[in-house]
């Protein structure tokens, strides 16, 4: 017999799982599975800086003020999380930070994405996280052993477009 449980028991474990989740809950998760496949498939064809233009304009753009609340920010971490589960093929952690820092900053809180390195098994190694405004690290664990590379704040509001002169007749 083996060591693992067998399916059903890790399917009861999950679906009494999802019967916790409140609806506000349900409503991130079901973001986050759209935003994953959107930034990944961005990454690819777009790259980085256009990406990460248009996640930051869907954040303020449907910001809503739901005040600052730490811990509500490590939960939209760990339903992304579960949401990039669910996602073939698996979402790089670039694609997950982008997502977390999208739904932390359309609640208002002040999020930023941070880009690291390390050479610490061999070859350089990466990898991207979200950090709050006082430098918190939500939902990720790993960052600790990275050197900061940069850090990607919210994009600053693009100016006012102005009208083009009129050309004379």
């Amino acid at each position: 017999m083996s060591p693992r449980a067998p399916r059903s028991a890790v399917l009861g474990r999950a679906l009494h799982r999802a019967a916790a989740l409140s609806r506000d809950d349900w409503a991130v998760f079901a973001r986050a599975l759209g935003l994953l496949s959107l930034v990944s498939l961005g990454l690819k064809v777009a790259g980085l800086r256009r990406t990460l233009a248009l996640v930051d304009s869907r954040a303020e753009a449907r910001r809503r003020c739901a005040g600052v609340d730490p811990r509500g920010a490590t939960r939209i971490a760990w339903l992304v999380e579960i949401a990039a589960r669910c996602c073939l093929p698996r979402p790089t952690c670039l694609t997950k930070a982008l997502v977390v820092f999208s739904l932390l900053k359309r609640r208002g809180l002040p999020a930023e994405v941070v880009l690291g390195v390390t050479k610490a098994r061999g070859p350089l190694e990466g990898h991207a996280w979200v950090q709050l405004g006082e430098g918190a690290v939500v939902g990720d664990p790993e960052p600790v052993r990275y050197t900061t590379l940069c850090r990607i704040p919210a994009l600053p509001p693009s100016p006012t477009t102005t009208a083009a002169p009129e050309r004379a007749p």
